[in-house]
């Protein structure tokens, strides 16, 4: 049974403002409004009283985080040396660290080699064998410079922001940003 001396929860005041903020100006009363919204919360109790229960609170997810470089990656985005690249949007730039080894995605083909740690988070990473599939121009030259950015890796760190791996070419320095693709939920 539902008593009158509780305020409705949060969600449904939400609800409530929501639905005024987007009504044209010939709405109903507030009143009339605020009945509708509690008739709602009463059905969805009625059906359901897993629903209903006052108040809700939902757990934020958490994004797993450790100072190692093993786990899965996806690329945010990329530097070459003297300027950022823009990522192509239809492409997924991934590496995967696991035992010594490195596979993944660099937009069109896949990927594996081997890598290796030493002190002070230095990083060599390569040779790397990719498989041989032709794709857009664009993909194919944004895959060439992944790749060979990985093998001149020469030291990494991971951070709340993810990893960063910065590399030396014979063109400059530049950086490779990752965001962890390991989420930890609650399920």
């Amino acid at each position: 049974m539902i008593s009158a001396n509780y305020p409705p929860p949060r969600s449904i005041q939400n609800l409530k403002s929501k639905i005024q903020n987007s009504m044209p100006s010939k709405t109903p009363s507030n009143h009339s409004l605020t009945a509708f919204v509690a008739a709602g919360a009463i059905g969805l109790t009625l059906i359901n009283p897993a629903i209903a229960q006052y108040p809700a609170v939902t757990p934020p997810l958490q994004m797993a985080q450790s100072s190692s470089l093993t786990g899965n990656w996806r690329l945010a985005n990329m530097t070459l040396p003297g300027s950022p690249m823009p990522m192509l949007p239809s492409t997924d730039l991934t590496a995967d660290f696991a035992n010594g080894r490195v596979s993944g995605s660099g937009g069109c083909n896949r990927f594996n080699g081997s890598y290796k740690t030493t002190g002070n988070q230095q990083l060599s990473i390569g040779p790397l064998a990719t498989t041989y599939k032709a794709c857009e121009e664009g993909v194919m030259t944004q895959e060439a410079n992944y790749l060979k950015a990985l093998q001149a890796a020469q030291r990494y760190e991971v951070n709340k922001d993810g990893l960063q791996i910065f590399y030396t070419t014979d063109q400059g320095t530049g950086v490779l940003r990752f965001v962890s693709q390991d989420v930890r939920g609650l399920w």
